[in-house]
This record gives C-alpha cells, sequence and structure tokens, in this order.
C-alpha cells in the first residue's frame, strides 16, 4: 500500500499533477527584545535570553514560575513574591555593576552577572546562611 501511494505522489508530481506544489524554505525567526512595561530589571534582553534567565532563576531558587508570577497572567505585579524578585534582581545587579563591572558570562551563564540567585540561595527558596550562622 505505501509504494503504491509512493509511485502515485511520484506520478503526479512528474506530470504536473502537483503544478502548484513549490519548494518553500523555512525561515529562521529572528529573536525579539522583550519590550513590556512590566519588565523593569531584566531590560534589552532578546526573548530567548530573557527565557534563559527566569531558568536560571527557577533553578537557583529551588522554585516554579509560580511563586513569583500570577498564574495565567505572567505580567502581573500582584504578588508580593515578584516584587521581592525584583528587589533581588536589582540588588545583584548593582553589586555587579560595583564590584565586577568587566564580567563576560560564558555560554549558558546567567547575564545578570557574576552574582546570581544562586550565590546565596543555591537551589533554595530562603537564602542559605554561612556555615556556624543558623
Amino acid at each position: 500500500m505505501r509504494i503504491r501511494v509512493l509511485l502515485l505522489t511520484i506520478a503526479l508530481f512528474l506530470t504536473g499533477g502537483y503544478s502548484s506544489f513549490s519548494l518553500v524554505s523555512a525561515q529562521i525567526p529572528t529573536p525579539t527584545v522583550v519590550d513590556s512595561p512590566t519588565v523593569k530589571v531584566l531590560t534589552g534582553l532578546l526573548a530567548p535570553v530573557f527565557q534563559d534567565e527566569m531558568n536560571h532563576m527557577v533553578q537557583a531558587l529551588g522554585v516554579t514560575c509560580g511563586t513569583c508570577h500570577v498564574r495565567g497572567n505572567f505580567a502581573s505585579d500582584d504578588n508580593a513574591k515578584k516584587l521581592t524578585a525584583r528587589r533581588m534582581l536589582e540588588m545583584t545587579k548593582a553589586i555587579n555593576q560595583q564590584f565586577f563591572p568587566d564580567h563576560k558570562p560564558k555560554s549558558g551563564e546567567s547575564v545578570v552577572g557574576r552574582v546570581t540567585c544562586y550565590t546565596c540561595h543555591q537551589g533554595e527558596a530562603t537564602p542559605k546562611l554561612p556555615p556556624g550562622e543558623d
């Protein structure tokens, strides 16, 4: 049965039965810059880089997107934890600008800088304390 379909398809193609058939090359989509009034700290990033940063935060804090974002409305600022996360990003950005202005992240690393959420959180929602300071 498969051979018949294949032969029929070839015959139609060769005889012009598929005259409207044309080869279309797929175009790679151009990444766009995330531009939203609710994006306050991670501004100017291409969408894939922005998503990578969100993934870095999820991993660094051992949480899910729903910890900071309102379900079904990621742009909403109605979750207090999102506002806290924003303040933390502003803090890490300031630390990086002051102490590591020339840091260039390697591929796969956070573009936030050398100091990231993981620096203190290490996979936990609550920042870890130095040993002996429990």
